[in-house]
């Protein structure tokens, strides 16, 4: 793919609240459940799934297979350019409500709680 091409869908992919409320929250802890994810974002399954299969497609994040878990986490191998780039994007949001609710949240969410109920 182009690297303008693939700029340009990296940008389409972060052009949504929610996802970049899913990679804010995956910069602060690497390896969570798509339930945890929800839980902490507030929308439902299959809408959760879709924002991580766009974000997946465009490189930023990838899904590591840990027994029945499927875990997700920001791409390892991102170029270092779009890597600052994600970087600037989420420290420019550090004064964000919303940011800041969700990383309290992630610190009180806890998968084995919330498969108890699911």
């Amino acid at each position: 793919m182009d690297k303008l091409e693939n700029l340009i869908k990296i940008l389409k992919s972060i052009s949504d609240e929610s996802r970049v409320r899913i990679l804010s929250i995956l910069k602060e802890k690497q390896d969570l459940c798509v339930c945890e994810i929800r839980e902490i974002i507030g929308l439902s399954q299959p809408a959760i799934s879709s924002h991580l299969k766009i974000l997946e497609n465009a490189g930023l994040i990838q899904n590591v297979k840990d027994g029945k878990w499927v875990n997700y986490r920001l791409n390892d191998k991102l170029e270092v350019n779009i890597k600052e780039l994600l970087d600037n994007i989420l420290l420019s949001l550090k004064d964000s409500s919303k940011i800041n609710f969700d990383k309290k949240k992630l610190k009180e969410v806890d998968r084995l709680t919330i498969v108890k109920y699911i």
